[in-house]
């Protein structure tokens, strides 16, 4: 008996080992790893809420984010009581963004650089003048009314979808390109010139960007044109420009697409 009830202890004692060894084996999620997850999540949550702050706060109704385009009319033109003529007397722009501008070419004349208005401001009834004034030049060399139209649109943008009836939009290039410029003012080519970087990496702080920047065709509708500026506002001018940005991509981000 005595034999049996050792042998019956071991087995017993063998089973409680096996038991043991065998939730031994499983994986357990130690205090040290529950923090790990909650430290990584609360880090992943902080990312996020930086991200949020940082991006500017306002809404796509606000009147320096409208957009007009190739693809988007403009809804209404600014009020002519909206409009402030600028110091060089022959252009306006958006009473709003004047004094920005102004500040911004005072900036360019002390850093070397003084700015030449080409254009700022123009009403539909002006961009459509100019348009028709165009097809009527190449209809006059050969073409027929639709191919004139269709090549005019290639440079000069439709009535209606010009950003220039904004008021929030100007053309400026820099006084020794405007002296020297061997073909056309408004060509890609002044992207390369001092002055056009100096514009590039220095309006943003005024609170305008280089709308059409180069690359951006498909999205923007429009070839490169470093010469052409639109106000967006300081923050949102800094923030689309540190991250190379169009003025698209960051109105996608701003209504959560």
């Amino acid at each position: 008996m005595k034999q049996l009830l050792g042998i019956l202890s071991v087995i017993v004692m063998f089973g409680m080992a096996g038991y043991s060894i065998f939730f031994s084996t499983s994986p357990a999620i130690s205090e040290n790893q529950t923090e790990s997850t909650q430290s990584s999540t609360q880090n992943s949550e902080a990312k996020k809420t930086a991200v949020q702050k940082e991006f500017p706060d306002l809404k796509a109704s606000d009147w320096n984010m409208v957009l007009v385009g190739p693809s988007n009319k403009i809804a209404s033109e600014v009020a002519e009581d909206q409009l402030t003529t600028l110091s060089d007397n022959s252009h306006q722009l958006d009473s709003r963004v004047a004094d920005a501008y102004e500040q911004f070419s005072n900036a360019a004349t002390e850093a070397g650089y003084p700015l030449v208005v080409v254009s700022a401001f123009r009403s539909v009834a002006t961009q459509e003048q100019v348009f028709n004034a165009n097809v009527q030049t190449l209809e006059a060399q050969g073409y027929s009314a639709e191919d004139a139209n269709t090549e005019t649109k290639k440079t000069i943008t439709e009535p209606g979808f010009s950003e220039h009836h904004t008021g929030l939009a100007i053309d400026v290039v820099d006084q020794s390109w405007y002296n020297n410029y061997s073909t056309t003012v408004l060509d890609s080519a002044y992207g390369e010139q001092p002055g056009a970087q100096w514009i590039a990496e220095n309006a943003p702080k005024y609170g305008f960007i280089i709308r059409y920047p180069e690359g951006e065709e498909a999205v923007t509708g429009i070839t490169y044109e470093p010469w052409h500026l639109r106000y967006v506002g300081v923050n949102e001018a800094e923030y689309i420009s540190e991250r190379n940005m169009t003025f698209e991509a960051f109105l996608n981000q701003l209504n959560g697409n």
